[in-house]
């Protein structure tokens, strides 16, 4: 306010002063010849008297023409009139300046608050940054957890969905097993009806007048010696022996390779655990694990051309020479455990039996017919009949223990009780799928110089 009213009175002032500054402007030439008169006699103040050039023109404004002073006196109105404008101009400027000084206030106010509501903004929109990144971390971490969790209730699902179909195969086994023994005894009973006067022989020594009389106490033995025929086994023999102790059981093969090294351990065990004599029939022949359960059997049968076979054990092993090695040791710590009784029947040491396995054939096949494998003790006696006295009807061949609970596209045909597979491979060939080995100290004894039995 202090100066926009100093611009006002210093706009007047020059107005007044400027016609008088004009007026002595014109009266200062006719005083000039005084003031030259002592500029002689002090020649140091002679500057000052002559400021200007032009002060020393009126002292001879007398001598001009009329045209110079007319020109003269222009030049001097319009200085005057200049210096009016210029005051005018001045005046202009300080009322612009006096009305734009609340303008540029306002502008500075506004220009002060939109700073201020800028860095409050900002302020704000840091804020609000700050709480979008830590809603986006949460739910990113919300997201993950969840993940998580359903990855986890997903494996458990897929646990329980396992464990299920696990529990419906083996429910679906037991209820196929257990509806085979019901048909089974069924069958049987309605043929002991329809053939009435024909009954099982029970005795307590078979073997008659060079006849061996097999009774319904019978436990059919055939196909590749596995885990499945092992409880198809010892399962009978359990329940024959819950039956009566009196009589004796057979066991009777018509062919077997061999196969399971712990699978016919097992049965071994479960004939040696017998309270009831258990008797082994080979009728076709008996190889590698078989032949070992038929040799250590209680009391064994044969026809005389029926073939028994004795060989080292053999297994098919893949790894590093490390791991070979240690296969093979392993492999030879069962033969020498299942071997060595083998041997001790027969009169021999172990390494006397190998030895004489490679001598009688050059592969270690040792095979012989019933009245040579008589001499050798592989089986104690050579029959030329059986009778067999359960048989009281064509009964049918009972079904595989185990179920599929999805039925496939041309199901394959599994052996009798064993669980073997048949099957046909890429080039047309027939062949035997063994069922794998669940127990990993497991191997296979198996005769197959055919290559008709492969490892699943």
């Amino acid at each position: 306010m202090h100066l926009r009213t100093s611009l006002r009175v210093l706009a007047l002032a020059v107005l007044t002063v400027a016609p008088v500054f004009a007026q002595q402007t014109k009266a200062k030439p006719a005083a000039a010849p005084a003031a030259a008169a002592p500029a002689a006699d002090a020649p140091a103040a002679a500057p000052a008297a002559q400021p200007i050039a032009s002060q020393a023109v009126p002292a001879q404004r007398d001598e001009l023409t009329p045209e110079q002073k007319a020109s003269m006196k222009e030049a001097d109105r319009m200085r005057g009139e200049k210096a009016r404008i210029d005051a005018e101009l001045a005046l202009a400027e300080a009322k612009r300046a006096e009305e734009l000084a609340p303008l540029n206030a306002e502008v500075a106010r506004l220009t002060t608050e939109r700073a201020l509501r800028l860095a409050k903004a900002s302020a704000e929109a840091a804020a609000l940054e700050d709480e979008r990144a830590k809603l986006e971390r949460q739910a990113a971490l919300e997201t993950a957890r969840s993940t998580a969790r359903l990855a986890e209730r997903s494996n458990k699902i897929r646990e329980l969905e396992a464990e299920a179909k696990q529990l419906q195969l083996e429910a679906a086994n037991t209820v196929a097993r257990l509806s085979n023994e019901i048909q089974r005894f069924q069958k049987e009973d309605e043929a002991r009806k329809i053939a009435s006067k024909a009954k099982p022989k029970y005795l307590k020594d078979p073997l008659v007048d060079g006849v061996l009389y097999i009774s319904d106490r019978r436990i059919s033995f055939n196909g590749a010696v596995t885990e499945q025929l092992a409880d198809y086994v010892c399962t009978r023999i359990a329940f024959y022996n819950n039956q009566s102790s009196e009589f004796p059981i057979f066991i009777v093969v018509d062919n077997s390779p061999g196969g399971s090294v712990t699978a016919g351990y097992q049965i071994q065990k479960a004939m040696a655990a017998s309270k009831a004599p258990v008797h082994v029939v080979v009728k076709g022949f008996a190889a590698s694990m078989t032949a070992v359960i038929c040799t250590l059997a209680e009391r064994s049968y044969c026809y005389p051309n029926t073939i028994l076979l004795h060989h080292q054990a053999s297994n098919v092993v893949r790894g590093n020479m490390t791991v070979l090695k240690e296969q093979i040791d392993f492999t030879n710590q069962w033969f020498d455990r299942l071997a060595t009784p083998v041997a001790k029947k027969m009169g021999i040491s172990l390494e006397e039996f190998v030895k004489q396995m490679y001598a009688n054939d050059s592969t270690g096949d040792w095979q012989a017919f019933g009245d040579k494998a008589k001499e050798l003790k592989w089986v104690d006696n050579v029959i030329e009949r059986i009778e067999e006295t359960a048989i009281l009807d064509l009964l049918p061949v009972p079904a595989a223990p185990t179920a599929t609970p999805l039925p496939l596209p041309q199901p394959p045909t599994r052996t009798e009780i064993s669980g073997v597979t048949s099957r046909v491979d890429d080039k047309g060939r027939p062949y035997f799928e063994l069922p794998a080995l669940a127990n990993p100290f497991d191997a296979w004894w198996l005769y197959d110089p055919q290559g008709l039995y492969r490892a699943r």
